[in-house]
């Protein structure tokens, strides 16, 4: 029996796929393994999205090529598809396949296992919903809603092995999520590049595949709506914030800025201003004050001068984020901001400290609100044998310690004490 072991880097759509994959191979007689060490065939499903990930991405495959010369080495993913050169200078012997070919990996694994390497790249239009799956956790279900985007922002090499936006059939995903829902899962997530965007090109909207699906769908469980940039929320900003009342929808929003200077939004080519990330988030916590926030930053944009920065580091007080991903620019290949002049490293290096010491301040303040709060929350982790880790309904985390297995149940609890990874809290009998 032929084994394969599959590690995953990147998003949750690369999560999702990787499941797929695994399901697609185990329905045709692979065994999927969690050791790379007992694996036959190895699969890499890689990122791009920022430097650093590029380049533990790169060292995983040098190490996997000097460790296991003689296992067959598959590279998946986002850098199989938009820079399939710099893999292979790396790792010759390497098949590839990219994010649109996944349904096609038992052909490519077949065919390696015969001695021929063969590279599945090309974007083709393909529907991620009701495929083979083998899901990595017994309580969150990934789906896919759509592929690509249709921002064209200056320094994001993802569109280059994403492509344009293909929004997948609101019948399907809602079949999709009612069977994951009838297997037991309890936390779906809906994910893809921008879900904002989906159904943009074919007359739909996310509002109306959230009220397909909650209105379809019954029972208890959450939907968690993946990221949304703010130049589509724009447009679908009315009707998002109303769907948000179905009690099945996590109230949480994951809203990438980048910046907070119009100068520099301009620059990266995000469609949106400010004012219209103000008024999304006006809009949200009027109706919804106990929301979830979270934003990306990118500290250290090439035009950014300090007055940006200002602005960007003020935003973040004033609004007052539950979580900030800061990350430090780094040019990706291919992309316009590829072609503008870095600043200092040095600077890039401080703006991200500073920015990133401020978000984690400002979160800690955050979860101290939640102390002496009681309510109900899914168990969707388990961090070690009496650790676990719970939602409520406006996607906080709450750490719980318990001897017994909790797991994927709803249980009451009290926040007790804020820590950074989220409310340490206790059951309630």
């Amino acid at each position: 029996m032929t084994k394969i072991y599959i590690k995953t880097y990147g998003c949750s759509a690369n999560q999702s796929d990787s499941e797929i994959m695994a399901g697609i191979l185990e329905r045709d007689g692979y065994t999927i393994v969690s050791n790379e060490r007992e694996a036959d065939v190895i699969i890499i499903n890689t990122c791009i999205v920022k430097s650093p990930t590029e380049e533990k991405v790169r060292h995983e495959i040098e190490r996997m090529v000097r460790e296991y010369p003689d296992k067959k080495l598959i590279v998946a993913g986002c850098m199989a598809e938009a820079m399939p050169e710099k893999i292979l200078e790396i790792a010759p012997k390497a098949a590839l396949i990219s994010p649109f070919n996944i349904h096609r990996i038992s052909l490519l694994v077949n065919k390696l296992l015969k001695g021929r390497v063969l590279h599945f790249l090309g974007k083709k239009k393909i529907d991620k919903v009701l495929m083979p799956k083998k899901t990595f956790s017994k309580v969150i279900f990934i789906t896919q809603i759509a592929s690509g985007c249709m921002g064209n922002c200056s320094y994001c090499a993802v569109k280059l092995a994403k492509g344009p936006l293909h929004s997948f059939p609101i019948e399907k995903i809602v079949k999709e999520v009612s069977i994951a829902k009838q297997r037991g899962f309890k936390e779906i997530w809906l994910t893809s590049q921008d879900t904002a965007c989906y159904g943009f090109e074919k007359g739909k909207s996310l509002p109306e595949l959230i009220k397909e699906i909650c209105e379809q769908v019954k029972g208890k469980y959450f939907l968690r709506i993946g990221m949304m940039n703010p130049k589509h929320v724009k447009s679908i900003l009315n009707e998002l914030v109303e769907v948000y009342d179905y009690a099945q929808v996590f109230k949480f929003l994951h809203l990438p800025i980048q910046s907070a200077s119009d100068k520099v939004l301009e620059e990266m080519n995000r469609g949106y201003t400010k004012k219209d990330v103000l008024e999304i988030i006006r809009k949200f916590r009027k109706r919804y004050p106990k929301i979830t926030m979270w934003t990306d930053v990118i500290a250290g944009y090439p035009t950014e001068d300090e007055k940006d920065f200002k602005e960007t580091l003020n935003f973040l007080k004033e609004v007052r984020f539950d979580n900030v991903f800061v990350s430090k620019f780094g040019a990706r290949p291919k992309t316009e901001a590829k072609k503008l002049k870095p600043l200092p490293s040095q600077i890039v290096k401080e703006r991200s400290r500073i920015l990133s010491s401020v978000a984690r301040k400002i979160s800690l303040e955050k979860n101290r609100e939640w102390i002496n709060w009681e309510g109900e929350v899914l168990v969707d982790e388990k961090v070690s044998d009496y650790l676990y880790k719970g939602r409520n309904f406006a996607y906080k985390c709450f750490i719980i310690k318990s001897k017994e297995e909790i797991l994927g149940r709803f249980v009451r609890v009290r926040g007790e004490k804020e820590s950074f990874g989220g409310i340490i809290s206790s059951i309630l009998l």
